[in-house]
């Protein structure tokens, strides 16, 4: 299965461009105007832009669950396959989740051009002070993203077209997670909700090994409560797909674009 969601991301050139394309374009439409409000001193500093950059690296995540995992039901469905792949024995969160291996490439793009684009423009020396441990907490948090796809997908089995919601919770996440600026900026009552989010967990850990910056609480109880978020949103996914689809078999949904 994984060759064959790697064929199929292959085999759309346009796709690949895309990826390439929309990094830096992103990059432009969001640091610029930051920028612009930040004192001139600020610009050449280097963590505001290592800072910026692991950020932009934490968007790809975040949108994995929601455009890639979470719309892959959507697009069998839209292919007029979704029927045929139920008829079949087949693991549906393998089905499903085989976009892990194409997303790994696309993140991989992703840190390679966000990095060529900051070394242009700003001539920054990326700071990575644990490289393992920054690897795994990017690896681990595609499989957090899928987990929250596979729940998020299921929901778009049963309601159909999510796509105004994919953009409205996405930006909710990006800033509630706090994947451009710390948690502890926010205020009390957001920090709270922000607690419950394992994306959060994601930036802060990922910021703590990268650059050195402290944690709400102790970095070893953010990896717990990571590992155990991810294990258990991949769990209540697989569930939430299988009642929905049985569900679905019964009403005749399924088949229902």
């Amino acid at each position: 299965m994984s060759r064959v969601a790697l064929k199929i991301y292959l085999r759309y050139p346009a796709w690949i461009i895309a990826d390439i394309i929309t990094a830096p374009a992103w990059l432009v439409l969001l640091i610029f105007p930051v920028l612009m409000f930040l004192p001139k001193s600020q610009w050449s500093n280097p963590l505001v832009l290592n800072s910026f950059l692991w950020a932009m690296i934490l968007w790809d995540i975040v949108s994995y669950g929601l455009w890639s995992f979470g719309m892959a039901i959507r697009r069998e469905q839209q292919m007029g396959t979704l029927e045929f792949i139920y008829l079949t024995n087949a693991n549906r969160v393998l089905i499903f989740a085989r976009n892990i291996f194409a997303r790994i490439i696309s993140l991989t793009l992703t840190i390679a051009y966000t990095y060529v684009f900051f070394k242009l423009l700003f001539n920054i020396q990326v700071i990575i002070f644990d490289p393992l441990p920054v690897l795994l907490v990017l690896l681990l948090g595609l499989f957090t993203s899928m987990g929250f796809g596979l729940l998020y997908g299921a929901l778009v089995l049963r309601f159909k077209d999510a796509g105004p919601l994919n953009n409205i919770l996405q930006f909710i996440i990006l800033g509630i997670s706090g994947v451009f600026y710390p948690v502890s900026s926010l205020p009390e009552s957001l920090r709270v909700v922000s607690m419950i989010l394992p994306f959060t967990y994601i930036s802060e850990i990922l910021r703590y090994h990268a650059l050195g910056m402290p944690t709400l609480i102790p970095v070893k109880c953010e990896w717990i409560i990571l590992v155990l978020s991810t294990l258990l949103l991949n769990m209540a996914g697989f569930i939430l797909l299988n009642l929905i689809e049985k569900n679905s078999k019964k009403t005749g949904e399924l088949a229902k674009y």
